[in-house]
């Protein structure tokens, strides 16, 4: 049995196994790439299961396991997902040792906070950064705003940044689903509570709604600031309409968007979500703000609806309109979905992918 023709060692952290969105993309790219005949695809966790203070063994130990692949030549490329603060220390070092080994390097960055993280560091700082991202062969960003920023900002060399949005698969058959309450507006909101996802300004715009005409109830999911966001909807009075479950896992998060009728994230930095993502491939009307990649995916009026960060009373607007507007919600969420086929499918996200590692390869070969 012949040599896959493509090998490839992912390191994310977390794994397979991680929470967020970057957890949520690395195992649907796997998935995918793992369906396409000559690709070997491995997968290293550089952080392990969330406890910190075992965060160093993880990585040491993902440390060991690049560079026994690099020296037994069982990988070809290390594609490395990066986020800000630690996990760009983290993946930078290992940028450094894959290309010490001889490997091709491709630096995925993520990260919400990138932008916030880059101007907290000193100039030197900085500069460092800007160096050692240069040493990647290729760098994959998620969005147009973040192909700007690392450009002209970080100072990246264009011809190696390549723009490759985010992606999810198919949802299951959901169609034919009988949503619970079908007279009632299910509102959902899904990722970390807190300030930089809006969690606050969305509960202060459900209460604007209020005792609305039009009955609503809203479930907000997500780990975080969950016992600060509880305390807010007990005291602006919307226990009896406004859920809080905290984390839920990939089939109760699509449980959720079954039963959705409008999808809403008022996030004040993003880079792109993967629960938008997601939402659009269901057909729901989505909310959410212009931050990161988000305008990638929504088009005002076309594919849903945005509105300033931090901004309750706009947010409470939008909520509304699409609250009275039934149509409006079947129209954005129709669009929203046709989009999603075309551009955010984790299976076209996959065959850039590829395209890109196969270039990676060919100039390789012809060095």
């Amino acid at each position: 049995m012949s040599a896959p023709m493509l090998r490839v060692c992912q390191v994310s952290p977390g794994g397979l196994s991680g929470r967020g969105g970057i957890g949520r993309f690395v195992l649907y790219l796997t998935e995918s790439l793992r369906t396409t005949p000559g690709v070997c695809c491995r997968v290293v966790d550089s952080y392990g299961p969330g406890y910190f203070l075992l965060m160093p063994f993880w990585f040491i130990f993902s440390v060991l396991q690049v560079a026994s692949m690099a020296l037994l030549r069982r990988v070809d490329i290390l594609h490395l997902h990066m986020a800000s603060y630690g996990s760009t220390g983290r993946k930078l070092l290992l940028l450094l040792l894959g290309k010490s080994l001889g490997l091709k390097i491709v630096l995925h960055l993520h990260g919400a906070d990138f932008v916030e993280f880059f101007f907290g560091l000193p100039a030197w700082g900085q500069r460092v950064l800007s160096a050692v991202m240069n040493r990647a062969d290729r760098v994959v960003v998620i969005g147009c705003y973040w192909h700007d920023f690392v450009v002209q900002t970080i100072g990246l060399s264009p011809e190696r940044v390549c723009l490759v949005h985010n992606g999810t698969p198919s949802p299951p058959l959901w169609s034919a689903t009988v949503r619970p309450d079908p007279e009632v507006c299910h509102f959902l909101s899904l990722g970390e509570l807190g300030e930089r996802k809006g969690t606050p300004e969305l509960l202060q715009a459900l209460a604007l709604l209020g005792q609305h005409v039009q009955p609503w109830s809203a479930v907000i999911a997500g780990n975080g600031a969950i016992a600060d966001s509880q305390a807010q909807v007990n005291a602006l009075g919307l226990a009896d309409r406004v859920r809080l479950p905290g984390w839920i896992g990939r089939d109760e998060a699509a449980a959720c968007l079954r039963e959705a009728d409008v999808f809403v994230l008022p996030s004040r930095q993003e880079g792109l979500p993967i629960a938008i993502l997601e939402a659009m491939s269901m057909g729901r009307a989505i909310v959410a703000t212009p931050v990161g990649a988000i305008p990638d995916a929504i088009e005002a009026m076309q594919t849903g609806l945005l509105v300033p960060p931090g901004d309750a009373a706009a947010l409470a607007e939008a909520l509304r309109t699409l609250l009275e507007d039934v149509a409006l919600r079947h129209r954005l969420g129709e669009a929203a979905r046709l989009r999603y086929q075309q551009m955010f499918h984790i299976d076209r996200v996959a065959e850039r992918v590829l395209a890109l590692y196969a270039a990676l390869l060919a100039g390789a070969h012809q060095a």
